[in-house]
Order: C-alpha cells, then structure tokens, then sequence
C-alpha cells in the first residue's frame, strides 16, 4: 500500500512586512515551539526565526510580527552542529547565517492530528532579510562541511537529507513531489496558502498539460517569453528572459529595460532608499481605476515553442510593506517589481505564484544504462486525461514540474490525487484525516499495463529510428540489413539528457539531436485564454 499525500492546513494567518502573505505552521523542538513560516521552493530545510532576531530596538511585538519564535535552548531534543551561511538568494543580495542543528518538528497546530519527524536538520535565524521562518520543500540533501550549506555536490557521509526526503522515507508521503500555490488575500473571502506534499489537489487549479524538466539542482527555471495586458497592445518584456521561480521572496525581478516599460505605463515610481516601487493614494487609486491584467507567457525556454499562459489581475501587485522593511519608514502600498541588474537575477517570486498553482516531481534514479518510462508518476490520474511520459536516462535525477493558472471557486472541495513513486503501479493508498484519495476511472490492471505496452512501443520507435540513422550513415547497406546486423549490439541509445558521454558504450554512436530552427520571435495574440498552451513559431529538422 502506498502513502497517502499530505496535505497541510494553512494556519489561516496573513503574516509578513512586505505581504501579507498566507502562512503554514510549524512545531519546533520538544515540547513543540509553533511558529508560523512561508514556503520556500529553493530551500531544503526549515529555518525558525531565533530569539536573537528581536532586539531592544525592535517594536515590542516584534517576535509575533515574525510568526513567532524558537528558543532551542528550550528543547530538549536540540542538537547543535554549528553556525553556516544560508547560502540562499545571493544573487539578489539576500545576506544571513544560521545556527544548525538536529531537532523534532512537528507539521500544523496541536490537535490538528499532524504527522512529526525527529532529528531532522534545520536552522535558527536572526536576520531581517528572512523576516518570517521559511519551510523549504527542495528535495536537495545539505552537507554542513561545505561553505555552502546547500551545496548539491556532497559526502554521503556528513550529509542531511532534506524535509521532504525524510518523509518519503519515513512513509509519510508517496513521492518526492508537491502541489503549491501561495494564496490570493483578494481572491473571494481570503483564499489561503494550498500545500500537498505527495501530490497535488487538483481543485486549486486549471490543467495546462505543459510539463518542464527541472534544472539540474532542481530548481524550477523557466522561460518568460512576453508580458502583456489584457485587450492591449503593450508588450511589457522587451526581449524575453530565463527567471528562477522561488515563492522564498516576494517580488519580481525583470530587467531595466522591462521595469521602465512598467514605469512608463503604469506610471510607478522607484524609490532608491528602499529600492521598491513605493506606491502613493493618488497613483494607487489611478491603478485600481485601470485595473489592469498581465499575462506571463511561459515557456520550458525563452524559444520554445509552447507555453502555458498566467493572467494576474491588478490585485496580485497590490501590496503593502510595514516600517519594519529596510529603507521603509511608514506602511505603505507598493508595486512588487524589482530592477533586476543582471541575468542571475531575474526571478518570479511569490507575487506570481498567487495565481500560480505548481506540480513539481522529482525523482531518485538507480544508475541504469537502459530506457525507462515514467508513466505512473505523470498521470493525473483522470481517466479522461492520461498522459504517459518517457525518459532516456543514465545515473542522474531526472525531474519534471509544472505551472498552472489557478481556479477560484465559492465552497470548492478539496479534490487531492496522488503522485505514486517511480516503481509503483498500484494506485491503492492509505486514507488520512485531512485528505483523500481520488477513486474510480481506470482500474489498477488497466494502469499497470499502459507503461508494459508503451515500453514496448518506446523499444520499437528506438529501434526504428536507430535503423533509419544508420542507413542514412551508410547507403551502401539497406535498412533492413543494417538493423539485423545490429540487432545484438544495441544495448543502449544515447540519452540526450545523459550528463558525460564517457558512462555510455563507445557504440553504437548516439542518435542525432534535434535542433530548432527559429522562425521567428513568438507573439502573443490578446485575448488567448489564461492557462491554455499556445504554439510558437518553430520548426524542428533531424541532423545526423
């Protein structure tokens, strides 16, 4: 039988000084310490805010403005293992170090029938750059012996795996996958914060049936190819960019030339001190009078040609920062834009994901010179929807995500599906209080042969076109021929994800790749429905 998914209950809180955004809790130590924390989809440990990080300067109220605080001199479990860098944000001039250690953590409020873990590694912060603790759900494993604590190249020996691996292995969730979006306070009656961990509820969003590969550290990197405005002509993005989405930070980060379009139409102001877009009451009111809607059009790259489509009307960028933001003095509203001085920096924080519902899978690969299909871990698991997905993989961790637009809907049920793990195909699972198992369509025989039949159509479509490179190399030798001569020695095909040619057979040589030859740049057509899959203009040609 397989785990159930996890489904968290947001703490119905709207905390930060530069949201408010929807808040999830969190129980340090022995007894439990409960502290309210924002997801991080970069980070791979849980970081509380220390005792240290109010001062006497701060406002009396300053542990409770930061979603409370852990005193891990107050537990009894604590395990100390030191002070480390965060190592997280860098690129956007995000500074901070942490006291490490192992302790028990506990998910949700007493009575809410949570699941708990112990010696699990995380972290204790003082600093104001991380104004609330942070729940980082990165599959990544940490090794404290690094400068970087979450250094991805590490001594198994000396290293911690992450929050979300200790729950695989604990059998507390299917798979390393989750289902996030950040919550929309201006949605109907406050949506809150939405976080499956195992799986995804499917209630939250609208499919977009576009699925992207994870990059190699297994952040979730895409490519923005425009940014307009609904039943408009303006093009917000000049030239499009590869952006990191991470829900640790709050705003988005665009290029110069892209900020001062939105300078431009918007008619925002920057402020240096606090290098925000400070907004006043009479730009804020011409704002609302607008009342504009932009739509991301997202693609796997700046060039590929599909993309999924994000709408985000006007109430996603406003927002307000408290007197407790650097350089801030007074609360005020603010545009969550940020000038971006480098390619590094270009970003989708968690402004984007208020609209945004992310499906991300990832999975630990046993090092197999052979084809697989990942069949079972992409369905989602509607009869009416089955999608089945193959890789061609050698010793690495192959992984997917997606995005889609969100749903909104009075009284709307939670309607959770599982992500089983790679090496299952029974959909059987165990039932927990607060989520359940989507039953009926296929049966589990019927979906246990889908991946034995696509595996062998996958077989015979390899083999095939390894036929047909071969005698395009070689007129001399028919087809047929050259297939039967080979027949014994095709052991393995090039993977084009592989990482080093040198783990491969020297032969036979690899397939060729396929290269896109633009067509031009792709153009948004307004008033294409937001989630929805576009198509671009490019081609794509076989090399050999």
């Amino acid at each position: 039988m397989v785990s159930a998914p996890m489904v968290v209950s947001p703490s119905e809180a709207w905390d930060g000084n530069d949201g408010p955004w929807s808040t999830f809790a969190l129980g340090f130590g022995t007894p439990p310490q409960f502290v309210k924390v924002l997801v991080s989809t970069t980070c791979s440990q849980p970081w509380a805010v220390d005792p240290l990080g109010c001062t006497a300067t701060d406002p009396p109220d300053c542990a409770s403005k930061r979603g409370g605080l852990f005193n891990k001199n107050h537990s009894s479990t604590w395990q100390d293992q030191g002070f480390y860098e965060l190592g997280q944000q860098l690129n956007l001039g995000y500074t901070g170090n942490g006291d490490f250690g192992l302790d028990s953590i506990t998910f949700g409020y007493p009575g809410s029938g949570a699941a708990s873990v112990n010696r699990q590694l995380l972290a204790t912060i003082a600093a104001k750059d991380y104004y609330l603790a942070t729940w980082g759900i990165a599959p990544r494993p940490t090794n404290l012996t690094s400068s970087d604590p979450d250094e991805t190249i590490f001594d198994p020996g000396d290293s911690h795996q992450s929050l979300l691996s200790t729950l695989k292995q604990l059998q507390k969730i299917p798979s390393l996958s989750y289902g996030y979006t950040a919550g929309a306070r201006y949605r109907l009656n406050r949506v809150s914060a939405s976080l499956t961990l195992g799986g995804y509820d499917i209630a939250r969003f609208v499919p977009s049936n576009l699925t992207f590969d994870l990059a190699g550290d297994s952040s979730l990197v895409v490519g923005v190819q425009s940014i307009s405005i609904v039943g408009s002509s303006y093009k917000l993005l000049p030239t499009p960019v590869p952006a990191l989405i991470d829900s640790t930070v709050p705003h988005i980060w665009l290029p110069l030339e892209a900020c001062r379009v939105f300078e431009t139409i918007f008619g925002i102001s920057w402020d240096p001190t606090s290098n925000l877009y400070l907004v006043n009451d009479t730009t804020h009111q011409a704002l609302l009078a607008q009342n504009a809607s932009l739509v991301f059009s997202i693609g796997a790259t700046t060039l590929s040609p599909n993309v999924v489509n994000i709408t985000l009307p006007y109430a996603t960028f406003d927002l307000q920062v408290s007197d407790s933001y650097p350089g801030v003095k007074n609360s005020t509203r603010y545009f969550p834009l940020r000038r971006a001085a480098n390619d590094t920096q270009y970003t989708l924080g968690r402004t984007f994901l208020q609209e945004t519902y992310v499906k991300s899978v990832q999975h630990l690969l046993k090092k197999l010179y052979t084809l697989w299909l990942d069949s079972v871990d992409s369905m989602t698991h509607r009869s009416e929807s089955l999608t089945v997905y193959r890789y061609l993989i050698a010793d690495y961790e192959r992984s997917s995500f997606s995005i889609n637009q969100c749903h909104f809907a009075e009284k709307t049920p939670k309607d959770i599906r599982t992500i089983l793990p790679l090496n299952v195909t029974n959909v059987t699972t165990g039932t927990t209080s607060n989520s359940h198992q989507k039953q009926g369509g296929l049966s589990s025989g019927a979906i246990a042969a889908i991946p034995v039949a696509s595996a062998v159509f996958l077989v015979v479509l390899v083999t095939t076109l390894t036929v047909i490179w071969r005698w395009i190399q070689s007129s001399k030798v028919s087809a047929l021929t050259q297939a039967r001569q080979q027949d014994e020695s095709l052991e393995v095909v090039y993977a084009a994800n592989c990482e080093s040619e040198q783990e491969l057979h020297a032969d036979p040589k690899p397939l060729p790749e396929l290269h896109a030859i633009s067509m031009g740049p792709f153009e948004m057509v307004d008033g294409v429905a937001a989630g929805e899959v576009a198509t671009g203009g490019e081609r794509w040609e076989l090399h050999g």
